[in-house]
């Protein structure tokens, strides 16, 4: 199966170069493996290095967008990422 038939499904995206590549997908719905990948995906990225940034979106065809992470930053909402910079 497919994760454009997998409904409720996000993916973790990293950038370290310029392109996003995918981390993880994982279920919406499960709110223990959420907070999880919320947690450890900065450590992640701290050990990639100052300029890697993150993203959590859907895991489908249009990656819609949900929230950014940036050093110094944390979490943000797709809203409030996009507004504030291109990334």
């Amino acid at each position: 199966m497919t994760a454009a038939q997998r409904p409720g499904m996000l993916r973790l995206q990293v950038n370290t170069t310029g392109a996003w590549r995918n981390v993880i997908e994982f279920p919406r719905d499960d709110d223990i493996i959420c907070a999880q990948v919320l947690t450890a995906a900065p450590l992640l990225a701290a050990a990639a290095g100052p300029r890697a940034t993150l993203r959590i979106c859907s895991a489908d065809g249009l990656q819609t967008v949900q929230s950014h992470w940036q050093a110094g930053q944390g979490w943000r909402p797709a809203r409030a990422a996009a507004d504030g910079d291109a990334s």
